[in-house]
């Protein structure tokens, strides 16, 4: 009888572990700069994964186990990012890192989290070369299509073939896309009459501004499109428009900010970005979305970043329920196999090999302070990922 027992007890002993263990959460760290220059888009990106794994958790967890966010502002300081990552892996022992909506820190944050073997996912730093170069996986669209998808709006919708190019050389993003959409206007048959150079920290814009307008005045150029970044495109719009120069302007998904329309005013009118998704589309997925959103933080999305936030932690837990288990070296071939994935911002699915997934592009452009959706574009060309640094 003592025996009996004995076995009964180290049973429920056994059992309860179990039983404890399935119900540990399942720890996810997320790095994002929601202090500084990015924080207009990393913090929707944040929201949405909160959104994402409330919602996740609400229905069960992913293999019956809920989903905990470790999260840290690295307030766009490399010492932070570094930091960062070593404490979320060494410490908190988290299965997946998600970060930052810029290529600078997914470049600083990658190849430290795969030196651990923990995977890394971006919802919005779209260099194309971040998989070769540090190992991570992105849930958007690259630079290459971005860019393609602006050169063929401008050449085959507006006719439009002369344009300059402003390059922020601080930003690994901004020489990238701007470096595949002069590769892009060659394919289509434009031309770059010229290109100009600037840094993020600028606040003075008048002698490219003037270039420009010389430029436009002796009708060499019929656009500019501007590699910018959320902190800076509003104010870079404004001085242009205040500079006396009225051909369109382009621009990226560093563009896709409520600080384009908040400091550039009533100059942002007329301005047209490439970004991932409109919030705008009736697809149900996208206005489900915004309603969730809205009740949970009190506002709509602030723009696409909130979505691709949103659809990298669904993502991310389809990868480890597909794999079976949150081991982090077993991720990564969940979510190689992630086909036709119904994400908000589009369809992921990754192509063997491929750590970035084939997604459209959708125009924007700035109407009565708004952004109004022009049209999706799945470009028909797309430049050599390698074409930029």
């Amino acid at each position: 009888m003592k025996k009996l027992l004995t076995v009964i007890l180290a049973f429920l002993l056994v059992g309860g572990a179990s039983l404890a263990y399935a119900q540990e959460a399942i720890k996810v760290g997320i790095v994002m700069g929601l202090t500084g220059p990015w924080a207009s888009i990393d913090t929707p990106a944040l929201n949405g994964i909160k959104l994402a794994t409330e919602e996740i958790n609400q229905a069960g967890g992913v293999l019956g186990r809920p989903i905990e966010l470790k999260t840290v502002d690295t307030k766009a300081d490399e010492g932070e990012t570094v930091a960062a990552v070593i404490r979320l892996v060494e410490n908190e022992k988290v299965c997946a890192l998600i970060g930052y909506c810029d290529t600078h820190w997914v470049n600083i944050a990658a190849p430290l989290a795969r030196e651990y073997g923990v995977p890394f996912i971006t919802p919005g730093a779209t260099h194309p070369r971040i998989p070769e170069r540090t190992g991570a996986w992105l849930a958007c669209f690259g630079d290459n299509a971005q860019a393609a998808a602006i050169a063929e709006y401008a050449i085959n919708d507006l006719g439009l073939k002369k344009g300059a190019i402003w390059v922020d050389t601080a930003v690994d993003f901004s020489v990238a896309v701007c470096a595949y959409f002069a590769d892009a206007m060659k394919h289509y048959g434009g031309e770059i009459a010229y290109e100009d150079y600037f840094e993020t920290s600028w606040t003075d814009f008048s002698s490219m501004v003037a270039r420009l307008k010389e430029y436009q005045d002796r009708g060499e150029v019929d656009f500019v499109y501007v590699g910018g970044i959320p902190g800076n495109c509003g104010l870079i719009v404004k001085q242009i428009r205040e500079g006396g120069v009225t051909i369109p302007i382009f621009g990226e998904d560093g563009f896709d900010t409520p600080l384009l329309v908040e400091t550039g005013g009533e100059y942002a009118e007329g301005v047209v970005f490439a970004t991932h998704m409109s919030l705008e589309d009736p697809n149900p997925v996208v206005q489900q979305f915004k309603e969730a959103y809205e009740a949970m933080f009190g506002n709509p999305p602030e723009n696409a970043f909130a979505a691709l936030g949103y659809d990298t932690l669904k993502v991310l837990a389809k990868a480890i329920e597909i794999a079976g288990t949150d081991d982090p070296k077993s991720i990564p071939e969940g979510l190689s196999q992630i086909k036709d994935f119904q994400g908000v911002s589009g369809v992921i699915s990754y192509k063997e090999g491929s750590q970035i997934p084939d997604k459209s592009v959708a125009i924007i452009e700035v109407k009565n302070g708004k952004f109004a959706t022009i049209k999706q574009i799945t470009p028909q060309y797309l430049p050599d990922p390698k074409i930029a640094k």
